[in-house]
């Protein structure tokens, strides 16, 4: 389980410090009005990936793990786009509820292809055994 979380959080620590280059360019361009906002909330990000990762059923590992990040990015996205209203908060723009429906399904798939990351450098840190083991598992 411990590789599980540090596969996930490995990942989610390198499209942190992008996602925060990103931000601070953005903030600059577009005047955010609050962009520690966000930041705070990024500042869970691996940790949240990593117990997410621990929570994954066991056959699907390794070979489902960006089904389960997808999961993971509905409930993150549906939890940005709909609960918390982040556009809104961070720029003072109110996105249409079809808008937000297209958010919702381009963070399901950023989740998706992030987590095929997360698989590769799961197998990455497990050994051949441990791989093969999985294998006849599955």
């Amino acid at each position: 389980m411990l590789k599980r979380f540090v596969a996930a959080s490995a990942v989610a620590g390198v499209v942190i410090a992008c996602a925060a280059v990103g931000l601070a360019g953005l903030a600059r361009v577009y005047q955010l009005q609050h962009p520690l906002t966000l930041t705070l909330i990024w500042c869970m990000v691996p940790a949240i990936w990593g117990v997410w990762a621990m929570l994954t059923p066991t056959p699907w590992m390794p070979a489902r793990l960006p089904e389960w990040g997808a999961v993971l990015g509905l409930v993150v996205a549906i939890g940005a786009l709909f609960v918390l209203n982040i556009p809104m908060r961070m720029t003072d723009v109110y996105l249409r509820m079809r808008w937000r429906g297209v958010g919702v399904l381009v963070g399901v798939a950023i989740y998706y292809l992030l987590w095929i990351a997360v698989r590769v450098v799961y197998q990455r840190l497990t050994t051949p055994a441990e791989v093969k083991t999985f294998k006849a598992a599955a």
